[in-house]
C-alpha cells in the first residue's frame, strides 16, 4: 500500500535492517507496566516492548544490529533515575536495579566476547565524533527551517544515522532512526537525504503496519 513504510522482519544477512535508537525508545524498553501508571503511558510502554521484542529478534538471528550514540546511553540512564526517584515508575528498588541491570548488560559487552573469533555483539555504541558533532550544525539550520526545534543529543542521533551512511557506507534503506520525540520524528521525514524515522507510539509507525 503507498505511503505507508515497511521493514522486512527476516532480510538476508547481506541486507540486514540497521537501527539507530533515541535514549527515549531505549530506556523504555525497561520501564515496567505499573498500576500507579496512565492508560497511555501503559499504551506507549506496550507498544515500544512490542518493537523491542521484534527487533531483539532481529539481532538474535543476525538479521539487524542496533547502534546507540554513547550520550543517548548516559541519558537511558538519566531517564531510568528519573523514572525511579521522581515518577515512581518502579514498584520497588529491586525492580529499577533490574532495570538498570538489563540495560548495562544490552550496551556493554564481556571481554571473551570481545576476543572470541566470531563476535556476536548485540548493541553498538557510537562516540560523539568530530564527523558527527560539526554535522549536529548542519541539521540544527536544516531542522529550524523545518520550524522543528529539537535538542543537541536528538540531533546527534540524526548526525550518527548520516555518519553510517557517508563514513561506513551502510544503504539509507537498510537504516531506520526509531525515536519517540515528536518534533525529531516529524523533521526527519522533512529531510530527504535522511533514513525513514519510526516512532512506536504514533499510529503510521504503529507495529502492525511497520511488520506486517
Amino acid at each position: 500500500m503507498a505511503g505507508i513504510r515497511k521493514i522486512q522482519r527476516n532480510p538476508p544477512k547481506s541486507r540486514r535492517n540497521y537501527y539507530v535508537v533515541d535514549a527515549c525508545f531505549l530506556s523504555e524498553k525497561y520501564l515496567p507496566i505499573g498500576s500507579g501508571q496512565k492508560a497511555v503511558e501503559k499504551d506507549r510502554i506496550r507498544r515500544v516492548h512490542k518493537w523491542w521484542r521484534e527487533i531483539d529478534r532481529q539481532v538474535e538471528n543476525e538479521r539487524a544490529r542496533v547502534y546507540v550514540p554513547d550520550l543517548c546511553i548516559a541519558e537511558s540512564f538519566k531517564v531510568l533515575a528519573k523514572k525511579y526517584y521522581q515518577d515512581s515508575a518502579f514498584s520497588t528498588s529491586s525492580a529499577y536495579k533490574s532495570a538498570r541491570e538489563r540495560l548495562v548488560k544490552d550496551v556493554t559487552t564481556p571481554p571473551k566476547v570481545l576476543k572470541a573469533q566470531l563476535r556476536h555483539i548485540r548493541y553498538h555504541d557510537l562516540p560523539a565524533t568530530r564527523d558527527i558533532i560539526i554535522a549536529v550544525d548542519r541539521f540544527y539550520e536544516l531542522f529550524l527551517e523545518h520550524k522543528k526545534s529539537v535538542g543537541v543529543i536528538d540531533l546527534i542521533v540524526v548526525a550518527s544515522a548520516k555518519y553510517l551512511m557517508d563514513f561506513f557506507d551502510m544503504p539509507k534503506a537498510q537504516i531506520h532512526i526509531i525515536t519517540m520525540d515528536r518534533p525529531l520524528w516529524q523533521g526527519i521525514k522533512k529531510i530527504a537525504e535522511l533514513p525513514n524515522a519510526y516512532d512506536p507510539d504514533e499510529y503510521p509507525d504503529s507495529f502492525e503496519r511497520v511488520f506486517s
